[in-house]
């Protein structure tokens, strides 16, 4: 008995044909001709190696084995149904979830929001955030905890593929009552003279770089070093001196009155990826979210 070869073509002219009484009828039913649906129900009992039907002229009833087989059909073009229906659902972002990793302060300024309007249009689906540190995201994509990661450039294993997400611009950032305040934009030897405060971050040495070729007086050592990027705003707003920050930070510490000004000559900006396992399709959800936040 080859039932691995049973085709579901084939249950469903056995159904028709039990439902309608006769070839001829479960034949306009499927939109078929009578010798077609004849010819599958054959081949159907050629792979269960039983007949199914007792052929008593126009008249069918079910032999015993034709008895068995009707509801394990049934359940199995059910299932079949439910499958196609859960798969539409999936498609059209009616089901499923939204899995990805990303660093906290990434989460709780630009993600955040973009989040808030795709689960606004796409109540259904269940989202699941693993907010963790910028080296630990190629690594949760990896180990299957997530479907994608949203993060700079990180070194990742060969399973591990990225893709361009989009750029951010890093901003001058001082109290509203600061000197430059008012400015539309700001070069960086313009800057050379406030007090800076330095964080850690992917874009470090480009600050640092930008900085110190446009003739900066103060030393590195006599600044102020801090080792979060809120805590740089916070004292920003405290007026202890001046920063830079990405854009998307405007958002972070919106109790404070700070300013956030473009710079140029150079302008910096810190890119951001999309990482998944090499050779995988990203969900419906995942692909429609990220065309929301790119």
């Amino acid at each position: 008995m080859s039932l691995m070869h049973i085709s579901l073509r084939q249950l469903r002219a056995f159904i028709a044909a039990v439902e309608a009484g006769s070839f001829t009828r479960a034949a306009e039913r499927l939109h078929l001709t009578q010798s077609a649906v004849s010819m599958v129900i054959r081949q159907l009992e050629s792979k269960i190696g039983l007949p199914l039907f007792h052929r008593e002229g126009k008249q069918l009833t079910l032999t015993d084995m034709g008895q068995q087989l009707v509801p394990i059909a049934r359940r199995m073009l059910d299932d079949l149904s439910l499958i196609a229906s859960s798969a539409a659902d999936v498609h059209g972002l009616q089901r499923g979830a939204l899995r990805f990793s990303a660093p906290s302060l990434l989460v709780s300024t630009l993600i955040a929001p973009a989040l808030a309007a795709f689960s606004k249009t796409h109540p259904q689906l269940s989202v699941q955030i693993l907010d963790t540190t910028l080296e630990d995201i190629p690594e949760a994509v990896f180990r299957g905890l997530v479907e994608f990661g949203i993060g700079p450039d990180r070194a990742t294993s060969p399973e591990v593929e990225r893709t361009f997400l989009r750029k951010i611009a890093i901003q001058f950032v001082c109290p509203a009552d600061h000197e430059a305040a008012h400015r539309r934009q700001i070069r960086w030897r313009e800057t050379r003279d406030y007090p800076w405060i330095y964080y850690r971050s992917s874009f470090e040495e480009e600050i640092r770089d930008a900085l110190w070729r446009h003739g900066r007086a103060q030393a590195l050592e006599d600044s102020i070093r801090v080792e979060q990027l809120p805590t740089a705003l916070a004292l920003v707003g405290h007026r202890l001196g001046v920063t830079s920050a990405p854009d998307y930070a405007k958002s972070f510490r919106s109790d404070l009155d700070l300013r956030f000004i473009p710079l140029v000559e150079p302008a910096i900006h810190r890119t951001f990826y999309v990482y998944k396992r090499h050779g995988r399709a990203l969900s419906p959800a995942a692909r429609a979210f990220l065309k929301l936040l790119s």
